[in-house]
């Protein structure tokens, strides 16, 4: 009886020792919580020099805030942590591979989030300008096939072109383009659309300036609110109506609004912040309403001028389509 009840407590410690063990090592997941908030209207100071996060000339000020919002990402999270996270509705557990791809490297995932957060940022400004009617040009990026960076089309085969969709059907064949170079029309022969490194982008007369100098923050997500910052930043009113206004989306420069991840630690913060309105991409809309948001309305959008759309509305007390 001796042997075996120690027996039978060594066997009972090896298990403690194994569970624990089990339940200390890290899972292939990782954790998404509510992060900070950033009011695009605003500025922020680093090293005793003010960044005004969105600034133009002529521009105006609003008496509300437009905030863009994000997650936190914490990597390294052990099974008992995952179980408790879990259960909790303000975190989301996510596949480690579904953030941090094999194969790339942290330095490699950071460079990704650092071009995203920059691509976001101009085709806010391009969303924004064509949204306030502003003419599009397509500009030569790069020198090819007798095109050079920096020259704008304006016509293929003596039609006149005013968007990328304009040259769809010259794409794979070879064309005369004229060109805006240097201030002068220039025809350039034998073309190939289809192998020319082209954008469209619109004028500027507002002479837009998004400096994030102040933030550490990387992604796309946070387009669709700096579109409306611009929007709001450069036309008399106030988009605001002096509410605290947050939201999300991916956006393009057409103005297209497109889903992103964490929305549900999006909207648990900006309900933490005492935001009135949250914004949401169409496609979140089904996740964003299962956090509990109290009198914080969540507005459905599709494109930048839905959101306009609807703040004006909320502004003169009409409805809204939410989520």
């Amino acid at each position: 009886m001796r042997r075996r009840g120690i027996t039978v407590l060594l066997g009972a410690v090896l298990v403690a020792l194994l569970t624990w063990q089990a339940l200390s090592m890290d899972v292939a997941y990782v954790v998404f919580s509510p992060g900070p908030t950033e009011n695009v209207l605003g500025a922020e100071e680093v090293d005793g020099v003010e960044h005004q996060m969105i600034s133009a000339d002529p521009e105006y000020a609003s008496e509300g805030e437009l905030r863009l919002t994000t997650v936190r990402v914490k990597q390294s999270v052990t099974l008992v942590q995952a179980l408790r996270y879990w259960l909790s509705n303000e975190y989301a557990i996510v596949p480690r591979d579904l953030v941090y791809p094999p194969g790339e490297s942290e330095e490699d995932i950071a460079e990704e989030q650092e071009a995203d957060w920059a691509e976001s940022q101009s085709n806010a400004e391009q969303a924004a300008l064509g949204y306030l009617g502003e003419p599009a040009v397509i500009e030569v990026v790069a020198d090819s096939g007798g095109l050079v960076a920096g020259d704008v089309l304006t016509a293929v085969d003596g039609t006149a072109v005013t968007s990328l969709q304009d040259l769809a059907d010259y794409a794979d064949s070879e064309t005369t383009v004229t060109v805006t170079r240097a201030g002068a029309p220039v025809e350039v022969p034998g073309v190939t659309l289809g192998d020319a490194d082209l954008q469209s982008t619109h004028d500027d007369p507002y002479n837009i300036e998004i400096d994030t100098e102040a933030l550490d923050i990387g992604g796309p997500s946070a387009g669709l609110i700096f579109a409306l910052g611009i929007v709001d930043r450069v036309t008399e009113g106030d988009l605001t109506d002096g509410k605290v206004i947050a939201g999300t989306g991916e956006i393009d420069p057409e103005g297209n609004v497109g889903p992103i991840g964490g929305i549900q630690q999006k909207v648990t913060a900006s309900v933490e912040l005492g935001a009135e309105v949250f914004l949401a991409p169409a496609a979140n809309c089904s996740d964003a309403v299962t956090v509990p948001h109290e009198d914080m309305t969540i507005v459905r959008v599709e494109t930048l001028e839905d959101a306009v759309s609807a703040l004006e509305s909320l502004a003169a007390g009409g409805e809204v389509t939410t989520c």
